[in-house]
């Protein structure tokens, strides 16, 4: 079998040698009798002379000129095509920075603690908290350079592409054509290429999504972990399923290398590990630039609409806020954590609500393009004003989605230009770096967005950002809820004044008195240790491990019976340990059910031992009934 992939060429054309001199070159200009010969070999001449070659498809189309002028000036011997190989990665006009940074005293500070830590014989990884703003990236590209003056290299880890934009701009500014870049939207060919040139030292730093964590670095320096407490660092599908903030932890004890994990909201896990001594912890408890933390404002939705003060999506508060913002020429950011115009349609006659044929959840209605479309499976149904139950026309919109919420920004605010960003207005390659350069560039007044719009992001002139509903974040039935809701509300309301303007928040909410809602813009380690009390108690993450074990199958009847058989063989390996088997959230997705154990291990259980045992179970299992239609997955440390 070949393989797939194929460098990619471009031709230039080049004078041919034997015409180099003077005398030859006027020879040429005394035969051409045609216009656009000689416009073309004037500009092959006059690179010649640059020691330069010109691009045939740029300049032919520049000229105007058909490609057959090439070819009757090569057949005539007076230019010649050369076919070059280039690269298919391009950076599409990065942003520069300013070039050099002076860290400030509390910078400073920092930058000198990750140093001696990093410089021990067996460093320990680092967990640098600093809060929103406070100039983690700056001392990350300080840290950077002092490995590559090393001759190191070094990966620069970040959950989401969002972000690779504006961290592209700062470490491009830094480091140039030494910077590559890897995530999910390049395709096969563009990776292969990234591939080669980080095995052969091309990309000395690359700043990538949890992937680029496999990629053949012959001299890795250090591990970057940008937002480490982020859930998108976890692989769910398709196997293998890891977090790729472990495994830069796992390649720092393996290489001996420095790993950093930063965030302004540090995962449970990270933060109780550097309390108790298995990481070195560095804080960073100021804003960069002497700017202030946004002003929070929590808004009783009950209240609102009580006194009849809600307008659409919006309380009285924040549709008021916005506009003396507007009129202040400064950028707004409005959060709600739910794509599409509408989570979903219900009969007003006899109450359905249409799900997905293929999976058990709730289909949401999308008003551009005027379907319902399952966000598991892909499925679409153009059926949006009938009930498939009663018939009757009594369809009617339910929840609040970002779609709806750009809709009713642009008839609030007519005078002002509005974008979107979630996953439908990002799916091509550029969509975030084109959202991302507008809103930079304050031609976008308002971004309406989901989770995309909290993470890292540095916009100088948004001072307002809206969190249209904080109640479905708080409501998630999993014992991360609360520490997830903090995260995600911590990080969106980062965006608001991180320039010397004064920012604000506000939050709606039918929760005001909601304990995550009351801890934004506090003491994180206030938040932390209030919840880990609970975790300590019940046994769950950090204080223990879980491992998940996941069935699959057409069948509803077969595998309620086949759960229950492996259930029988784990039981007594795990004791009161094993908790189920159960039906998933989502029970069904893709025409498959899913049923599902949970492990909870003590932090001191042996992986080698666990392991094997659970190696050992399942072979027996597949020995008796052995099902090549059931699919068991098993995945450590679920998110």
């Amino acid at each position: 079998m070949e393989p797939r992939y194929k460098p990619k060429s471009k031709t230039f054309l080049k004078l041919n040698e034997d015409y180099a001199s003077e005398e030859k070159m006027r020879e040429i200009f005394d035969a051409i009798r045609s216009p656009n010969q000689e416009n073309l070999m004037m500009r092959v001449v006059e690179a010649f002379f640059k020691k330069k070659m010109v691009p045939q498809t740029e300049t032919l189309k520049e000229l105007d000129i058909a490609s057959q002028v090439v070819n009757a000036l090569e057949k005539k011997g007076y230019l010649e095509k050369v076919d070059v190989q280039i690269d298919r990665i391009e950076f599409f006009g990065y942003k520069p920075r300013e070039k050099n940074i002076v860290l400030n005293d509390d910078q400073q500070k920092a930058f000198d603690a990750i140093e001696q830590a990093i410089n021990e014989e067996s460093p320990k990884p680092v967990l640098l908290h600093g809060i929103t703003g406070s100039g983690k990236t700056h001392i990350y590209i300080e840290m950077i350079k002092k490995i590559m003056d090393t001759g190191k290299q070094v990966l620069y880890l970040l959950p989401e592409i969002t972000l690779t934009k504006q961290i592209i701009d700062r470490v491009k500014t830094a480091f140039g054509d030494k910077v590559g870049i890897y995530h999910s939207k390049f395709n096969d060919n563009e990776r292969v290429e990234i591939w080669q040139k980080v095995r052969q030292r091309k990309y000395e730093v690359v700043v990538g999504v949890r992937s680029a964590i496999f990629l053949p670095f012959p001299n890795l320096g250090m591990v970057v972990v940008d937002e480490e407490h982020d859930s998108s660092f976890k692989q769910h599908e398709p196997a293998p399923r890891y977090n790729a903030r472990d495994v830069a932890i796992y390649y720092g004890a393996k290489y001996n290398i420095p790993i950093i994990l930063g965030s302004a909201t540090p995962s449970f896990e990270s933060y109780l590990n550097a309390k108790t001594g298995k990481y070195h912890l560095v804080e960073l408890k100021k804003r960069a630039i002497a700017a202030q933390m946004p002003e929070i404002d929590i808004v009783d939705m009950r209240v609102q609409r009580k006194k009849k003060l809600v307008d659409g999506v919006f309380s009285k508060v924040l549709k008021e806020e916005m506009q003396l913002t507007l009129q202040r020429g400064e950028q707004i950011i409005l959060f709600q954590n739910r794509r599409g115009f509408s989570p979903y349609l219900i009969c007003e006659s006899c109450g359905i609500v249409p799900q997905c044929i293929n999976c058990d959840i709730s289909m949401t209605y999308h008003k551009f393009k005027e379907h319902l479309r399952c966000h598991y499976c892909g499925y679409t149904d153009f059926n949006i004003n009938k009930c498939s139950h009663c018939s009757n026309y009594s369809m009617k919109r339910a929840g609040i989605g970002t779609e709806r919420i750009e809709e009713e920004v642009k008839l609030a605010f007519p005078n002002n230009t509005v974008q979107r960003m979630d996953l439908d207005t990002t799916r091509t390659k550029m969509g975030y770096h084109n959202i991302i350069s507008q809103f930079e560039n304050k031609q976008i007044d308002i971004l309406v967005g989901t989770q995309m719009v909290s993470k890292g992001l540095d916009f100088e002139n948004v001072t307002l950002v809206g969190v249209i509903n904080a109640d479905n974040q708080l409501s998630f039935p999993d014992f991360r809820a609360y520490e997830n809701a903090y995260h995600l509300l911590t990080q969106v309301s980062g965006r608001a004044g991180r320039s010397k303007k004064k920012g604000k928040v506000i939050i709606q909410t039918m929760m005001p008195d909601n304990i995550v809602l009351n801890s934004i813009g506090g003491e994180y380690e206030t938040f932390f240790n209030q919840e880990i009390i609970g975790r300590d108690s019940f046994g769950y993450p950090p204080y223990a491990r879980l491992l998940k074990i996941e069935f699959r199958h057409k069948e509803r009847n077969f595998i309620e019976e086949e759960a229950l058989r492996l259930s029988n063989l784990l039981k007594p390996i795990f004791g009161s340990n094993l908790l189920g088997p159960d039906y998933a959230l989502i029970a069904r997705v893709r025409n498959q059910y899913r049923m599902q154990f949970m492990i909870k291990l003590g932090k001191k259980t042996s992986a080698v031992k666990l392991r094997d045992a659970l190696h050992d179970a399942i072979d027996r299992y597949y020995q008796d009934a052995p099902v090549k239609t059931l699919r068991i997955i098993v995945d450590v440390d679920p998110v």
